[in-house]
């Protein structure tokens, strides 16, 4: 069990649509104290940079992200089932269909969620900048620190958004316009290539912005540079190998059981990049996957204490079709068929008299969610459900298990794609993602005689799902406005300016020197 103590603190900050809300930090405790009046102790820098890290949490816990970036694309969906059940104004059918708006409310809160993020970095660089108990060398570290941090959140906006503010001078205070998405990629290129040698070497460094992070974050911003439709003046997928090969050399290493990547320690893990570390002491930004995506009654089958899960995302069913169902991470990352209560042997029947039996299949038909069914009476327990991460037996709302936001897989299909893609050295490629198909099944009997393109994605999408990448991969391999679940009646939008989320009606009340993205109706009052 981690151990986790907490502080608050309220600072200002220059910001893209708001000053950021107080949050929980490390030590001790301090309240409402302004940023150039903090930083005058080492406990008080180590207490800003901790709530820089805590941002990082906010990518998992709060379901924003799982809904843009694994419900918009084609790994998981929230279906809102007869009776109003996850109804949610509607807003989880509009994220799967495509046909979200400004007022949908997980875009909205993914934007605060970034531009809050953000916020609270620069608010940190401003106090570090100042603060006179660090040497320079300490004061270029953690400053390098958070700009990796920072470089992160703005990936996220600019892969979400696209066209967003761009606040660089942490001392500024003005409203910032928006920026092109082509203007902040190229300061983000920049950001990254300033800092990435300076950050961090891995050792001892699990849960900072390493030089792993930062090579793995290049690449990132390099491969999806096409897909985006921003320009780069070098070899873009030859340097996505080379910052690949980066991060390889550095001592991080596939686990020889996958699932040791989502286990409940897996701050161990030898294939973590770049983490959000998560306590099942958290009260706030905690881990709730399992509240999220387990039936009322799975606790039951389960041998586990959460008894108060809300029965919600579950996965798209021409996902779950993809798996071999002897790949190990079939079973491995879903939870599906008949329930059993392990304290009686039996099937384990819901409060509506239907045996608890997780189908594949999911049904969701658009406006029937107040017919006068009577509330979950019907398709309550249909859907695949997430069990990629261990589910401690004493388990009641916050999970411990950490969110590996970058793990080394990942770089080797990146690698392997950005080989295929340059078209470069296609039994290389082959190598990488046999290397994480043999972890996978433990042989080298389902092995990959030669890859392209579409063996890349399958792979990633065996080995990454719900982990926030489905949204991203299905715009990069041209599958986006396709969606994986035609049997939902559900028809999703085609109109390719949903690649881009539309920049919340609020950020724009806030702050009215922002632009909403092309495709969208006009700000109005």
């Amino acid at each position: 069990m981690k151990k986790k103590t907490i502080i608050s603190c309220l600072v200002g900050a220059a910001v893209i649509c708001s000053i950021p809300a107080c949050t929980n930090l490390d030590e001790k405790v301090y309240d409402k104290l302004p940023a150039d009046t903090f930083g005058k102790t080492k406990v008080e820098v180590n207490a800003l940079i901790g709530s820089v890290y805590n941002t990082l949490k906010v990518y998992f816990s709060g379901g924003n992200y799982l809904a843009l970036d694994e419900m918009g694309g084609s790994s998981a969906v929230t279906p809102t089932r007869k009776g109003g059940d996850w109804y949610d104004g509607g807003q989880y059918r509009e994220i799967y269909m495509h046909t979200y708006t400004a007022q949908t409310s997980c875009v909205k809160n993914a934007w605060t969620n970034a531009s809050e993020s953000i916020g609270r970095c620069n608010a940190t660089l401003l106090a570090l900048s100042k603060t006179e108990v660090l040497t320079e060398e300490e004061r270029t570290t953690r400053m390098v620190e958070v700009r990796g941090v920072r470089a992160f959140w703005y990936y996220k906006l600019v892969d979400d958004f696209g066209n967003v503010p761009l606040v660089t001078d942490y001392g500024d205070r003005n409203l910032p316009a928006t920026k092109t998405r082509q203007e902040v990629f190229d300061w983000l290129i920049q950001e990254v290539n300033a800092i990435k040698d300076l950050c961090p070497e891995r050792k001892d460094n699990y849960g900072k912005f390493t030089q792993g992070a930062a090579y793995t974050l290049l690449a990132k911003l390099l491969l999806n540079a096409e897909a985006w439709g921003v320009n780069y003046s070098g070899n873009a997928y030859g340097e996505v190998v080379d910052a690949c090969n980066k991060v390889m050399g550095m001592g991080y290493a596939l686990e020889s059981n996958w699932k040791d990547n989502f286990c409940l320690t897996n701050e161990k893990s030898n294939e973590a990049i770049l983490a959000a570390i998560f306590s099942n002491s958290d009260t706030d930004d905690r881990n709730q996957l399992m509240n999220r995506t387990l039936h009322y009654k799975d606790h039951l089958a389960l041998g586990i204490k959460a008894s108060g899960t809300w029965n919600g995302v579950c996965a798209q069913p021409g996902y779950v079709k993809l798996f071999d169902t002897e790949d190990p991470r079939y079973t491995g990352t879903y939870l599906i068929g008949l329930m059993i209560d392990r304290s009686t042997g039996k099937p384990v029947i819901t409060d509506h008299g239907f045996e608890l039996n997780h189908t594949v299949d999911v049904t969701m038909i658009p406006n029937t969610e107040y017919d006068g069914t009577t509330w979950g009476a019907v398709n309550q327990h249909d859907g695949a459900r997430c069990q990629k991460w261990e589910f401690a037996a004493d388990l009641t709302d916050a999970m411990e298990n950490d969110f590996h936001i970058f793990r080394l897989a990942d770089v080797y299909l990146m690698k392997a794609e950005a080989l295929i893609r340059g078209n470069g050295d296609a039994a290389e490629a082959t190598r990488c993602v046999n290397a994480v198909r043999q972890r996978a099944y433990g042989d080298k009997m389902h092995d990959y005689a030669t890859v392209g393109l579409k063996e890349i994605q399958a792979e990633r999408r065996y080995e990454l799902a719900w982990e926030l990448y489905s949204r991203q991969d299905d715009i990069r391999f041209g599958c986006y406005e396709q969606g994986m679940w035609p049997e939902s009646n559900c028809t999703r939008s085609t109109d390719v300016h949903y690649r881009l989320y539309p920049v919340s009606q609020g950020a724009w009340q806030t702050n009215p020197n922002l632009v909403q993205n092309p495709g969208y109706p006009k700000f109005s009052e």
